[in-house]
């Protein structure tokens, strides 16, 4: 039987962590995923999780140990953000590269300078390159459902490639939320044996990626980029698998709420809860919206979001994320979807929420009818870029040298 229980994000990853029985978890402590990593190391020192908990002395280390691990035939979890995660960059390509089936929760976390300890995607989306799943979240009920998912995603034969869930810092990470928790006598049936290949023995010493020559690098390559395509398969059907199971709503690639609107707000993460408020209120005062949440990021789901954006006339890409001298990840990577169809909706950019800013239903709804209206910046026909909420007292002008201005308190 299933139970609700009200859990913080942490603690809903961490009970995830706990139904899922990976073997060995090498971590390093970073700011605000601590807390997870004290739940699953009381879970192993009173029983309730067998597991090697290793504290490793940084997060590269940390990446390191998983990747050998998982060589080894062990079932393996980690977590990180922010620099920590930058930190481990190196060791991310190695796990990929070597099919590692390394599960990590990433509690995203502004990247510095200036310093954060608040939430926006800058983080895991400067990895987007990297070969590793990565699955956004809404809230603390799909944290615990995409932990335990990402275990079977990423072990399925046809995928085996390390796989990140993205959670926002305090947002998801210390708001607690009631939860739907499942038996973990049924979590162990849906998840089954671990399904690591065992690549390294002691017994029989190997050596593990050679220098290879250029004859050979593609083909590598091309492995890993239809195992990733393969995942745009495999994660619906273990959402439904996983529904099918537990009596919950099945979780995929995207979800598109009904009616169809002209005007489709496109977002993922926590913005998702706000922007289906909105929606709602938009559509309850006649205004033709709907929303796009997209909650697998790698693999990029494209053929999925061209089909659910075949009538709409203006996409609202709504990003937690920014990159200086460009835009946000999910409008460029909408307008390269839409390229070439014979009637492309128009896709116009916000950058909203950085460093934990928040993103209101007023916000969005604003936002929403001056997309739809064409108000300005969105009276442009190209790169219409809105940055919600920004003060422009707080800057000192408008050259290239501008600088934040520090007051004290």
């Amino acid at each position: 039987m299933s139970r609700v229980e009200l859990l913080t994000g942490n603690e809903a990853a961490a009970l995830a962590v706990r139904f899922s029985k990976p073997q060995v978890i090498p971590t390093y402590p970073i700011t605000p995923q601590s807390p997870m990593l004290a739940h699953i190391a009381k879970d192993i020192e009173t029983g309730v999780l067998k597991a090697a908990f290793l504290n490793m002395e940084s997060d590269y280390a940390a990446m390191a140990a998983a990747v050998g691990a998982s060589l080894g035939g062990a079932r393996v979890y980690t977590a990180t953000n922010s620099q920590g995660l930058l930190f481990m960059a190196e060791h991310l390509y190695t796990a990929s590269g070597s099919r590692c089936p390394v599960v990590m929760a990433v509690v995203n976390r502004a990247i510095s300078v200036p310093h954060s300890r608040y939430a926006d995607h800058n983080d895991s989306l400067a990895v987007n390159r990297s070969g590793w799943i990565q699955l956004y979240c809404e809230d603390t009920q799909e944290i615990l459902e995409t932990g335990i998912q990402l275990f079977r995603i990423c072990e399925d034969s046809r995928v085996r490639l390390p796989g990140m869930f993205c959670y926002e810092s305090f947002i998801h990470s210390n708001t607690a939320e009631g939860v739907v928790v499942p038996e973990a006598k049924a979590v162990d049936r849906f998840l089954g044996r671990p399904r690591v290949e065992a690549l390294l023995d002691p017994s029989e010493p190997r050596s593990l990626n050679p220098p290879t020559p250029p004859e050979w690098y593609t083909e590598f390559k091309y492995a890993e980029h239809q195992a990733m395509e393969a995942a745009l398969g495999v994660i619906p059907k273990v959402g439904e698998a996983y529904a099918e199971a537990f009596g919950t709503k099945p979780q995929g690639l995207i979800e598109v709420t009904e009616p169809a609107g002209r005007c489709v707000l496109a977002c993922m993460g926590s913005v998702v809860k706000t922007a289906r408020r909105a929606v709602r209120e938009l559509q309850a005062e006649g205004v033709s919206a709907s929303l796009l949440k997209i909650r697998a990021y790698r693999p990029f789901p494209r053929e999925a979001i061209r089909e659910a954006l075949r009538e709409a006339e203006v996409v609202i890409a709504v990003d937690r994320n920014c990159a200086a001298g460009s835009h946000g990840v999910l409008y460029e990577e909408i307008r390269s979807v839409l390229y070439g169809s014979p009637e492309p909706p128009r896709v116009v950019g916000v950058i909203a929420g950085l460093g934990g800013r928040d993103v209101t239903v007023r916000h969005v709804k604003e936002v929403t009818r001056k997309a739809f209206k064409r108000e300005p910046p969105f009276d442009k026909e190209e790169d219409a870029i809105e940055w919600l909420g920004l003060d422009r007292g707080r800057v000192r002008d408008e050259s290239p040298q501008a600088r934040p201005v520090a007051r004290a308190g």
